[in-house]
């Protein structure tokens, strides 16, 4: 016969052992109920009864500061610049020569042409006299009429091309780092330098499209930025006439006359005052518990925890306004709402 391995009889062996365990050491007084575990008398919970405050509606906002004017100088024209007339960093009134381009060639174009129209004019007034005699026929004045409007014409082309060697300020404003010198070749693609006219400036943000029966040229907003605490202030003055497509909000532009030396492209946060609501039902807003339908909050009634689905309308830092659900004098669960459920017994606790 063949002998039984000895790891066989080891593996036969635990194997009884544990089920012995099961048979004859399980407790015989185990209760297999549903209440193991269940929570021992009411639970103990703060309370807010609800009423009437004030809300001020307040948009925040992200904003950003621009300039009613700022552009980067280029020239009409190819050629040398002869001479830079600005110094960075400082004021440049509108009209004010930026930079000079090298205009010889013109300049010797124009002479020219201011000498053809003198004699062309010289030899008009002659026929002029002629025709009294009948020395000369109508039809050669009128060729030379033509001639001397056709010279003068090149002229004025010249003298256009001549003012595109100035580069001008077109409005006034704050000159930028200068990025060519005196002897350098510019195309019309070089930038020279930019121009920005600081004051006054604008702040631009973004609003709900929701808000936009209530946005009119005669609100006034607030702002600071995060390195300026001071809050400035700014009338509305343009408004996107329509809503974007992908963020559902609406542009809007304030000005404000600088004082404290913002930057165009500076982000600044925007605080816009809509008014107040005296009659408004506000709760802390962790009593609102989110659901597959919306939003719910527990009341308190004859003791036990009620459900009460709620519509919400506007939010401050630490409260949420009700508009459907509530009403004045009902009692809110303030804490324990991840250990209530419908229908529990509740031992109340004033809030401090």
């Amino acid at each position: 016969m063949k002998k039984i391995p000895n790891w066989i009889l080891i593996l036969v062996l635990i194997i009884l052992i544990i089920v012995s365990k099961f048979i004859f050491f399980a407790p015989k007084n185990e209760k297999l109920t549903g209440n193991k575990g269940k929570q021992q008398g009411p639970l103990s919970v703060n309370y807010l009864v609800v009423n009437y405050e004030t809300l001020k509606e307040d948009i925040y906002s992200t904003g950003k500061i621009g300039a009613i004017n700022q552009i980067s100088i280029l020239p009409e024209v190819n050629g040398k610049i002869i001479s830079v007339n600005f110094k960075e960093g400082e004021f440049v009134s509108k009209g004010s020569l930026i930079v000079k381009l090298n205009d010889q060639d013109l300049q010797a174009q124009l002479l020219k042409s201011k000498t053809q129209i003198t004699l062309s004019e010289n030899k008009l007034n002659r026929l002029k006299k002629l025709i009294q005699i009948n020395g000369v026929s109508k039809e050669e004045i009128e060729i030379q009429e033509n001639e001397l409007n056709s010279l003068k014409a090149d002229r004025d082309f010249i003298l256009a091309q001549i003012a595109k060697t100035n580069v001008i300020a077109p409005f006034s404003g704050v000159v930028g780092l200068k990025n060519v010198s005196e002897g350098s070749y510019v195309t019309v693609n070089t930038p020279i330098a930019s121009l920005v006219q600081l004051n006054p400036l604008f702040v631009e943000f973004s609003v709900s499209e929701k808000y936009s029966s209530i946005l009119t040229k005669t609100l006034s907003v607030t702002f600071n930025s995060e390195i300026n605490k001071e809050k400035q202030t700014a009338k509305i003055y343009a408004i996107e006439p329509r809503v974007d497509e992908l963020t559902k909000t609406i542009k809007v532009r304030a000005l404000f006359n600088d004082k404290t030396q913002y930057y165009p492209g500076s982000f600044v946060k925007v605080y816009l005052s809509l008014g107040e609501f005296k009659e408004a039902l506000l709760i802390p807003t962790q009593c609102i518990i989110p659901t597959l339908k919306g939003q719910k909050v527990f009341i308190s009634k004859n003791g036990k925890a009620t459900e009460v689905e709620v519509t919400v309308g506007e939010r401050t830092d630490s409260k949420i306004q009700i508009t459907n659900g509530l009403t004045i004098g009902d009692t809110i669960i303030t804490t324990g709402l991840l250990s209530i459920k419908n229908g529990a017994d509740l031992k109340l606790i004033k809030s401090n």
